[in-house]
């Protein structure tokens, strides 16, 4: 039997029952005050999100204490909700970022955040990237949506005073894609080592254009 969240409940009996077998001292608590160390704990021993006890603190927790947590099997929840209310990665780099995500349990990331939910089943998506700027650096976030990655480079330019806005493209495999997000827009995340640059006229790129 599985609960909503995805987790086992017969794996959930017997964490509640051997809570104390967690051996506490491999995490790295840095930074967090005894009370959120505490309710860290009690959750990780629940198999529970931990991440809304410490919504500030968590994603640098998480970053220091990722295997742990992925052998433990209480990742990729508390990881999902890090990741989309994280403001940027700046100093992890996306060698970190990709490894987290390697470490959860791909089956769980699809069960909490489905590919395919909502559209029609496919083997393979394409998927598009807006960058912007002297270095067009790779990323794990990418759109179905042509006009919206458009949108995202025009966007990222005029907030951040850049050049150079330009559009990438992908076919990737449903297997490979992380999961699919949905917090402010439509996202796809994956890891994508082969992409092309898309030909787009630069007067598309204006924040007034549709999306």
């Amino acid at each position: 039997m599985t609960n909503a969240n995805g987790v086992n409940a017969e794996a959930k009996r017997v964490a509640l029952e051997r809570g104390a077998a967690f051996d506490f001292e491999q995490l790295d608590f840095s930074g967090l005050s005894v009370e959120d160390s505490a309710a860290v704990r009690a959750a990780i021993a629940r198999l529970e999100n931990f991440y809304g006890y410490i919504p500030s603190a968590g994603l640098s927790f998480i970053i220091r204490n990722y295997r742990s947590l992925a052998a433990w099997g209480v990742l990729e929840e508390a990881w999902l909700d890090a990741y989309v209310h994280a403001s940027h990665f700046d100093g992890h780099g996306l060698a970190t970022i990709k490894a987290i995500f390697d470490a959860c349990d791909r089956q769980r990331l699809h069960a909490l955040r489905p590919v395919n939910q909502g559209l029609v089943r496919q083997h393979r998506y394409s998927l598009f990237r807006g960058c912007a700027g002297p270095s067009h650096t790779p990323g794990l976030s990418w759109t179905s949506s042509l006009d919206k990655a458009i949108w995202y480079a025009a966007k990222h330019a005029a907030y951040n005073d850049l050049a150079d806005c330009a559009v990438y493209a992908a076919t990737v495999s449903a297997e490979d894609i992380y999961c699919r997000l949905n917090h402010y827009d439509d996202e796809f995340i994956a890891y994508v080592p082969n992409v092309w640059r898309v030909e787009v006229p630069h007067v598309e790129f204006r924040l007034d254009r549709p999306r």
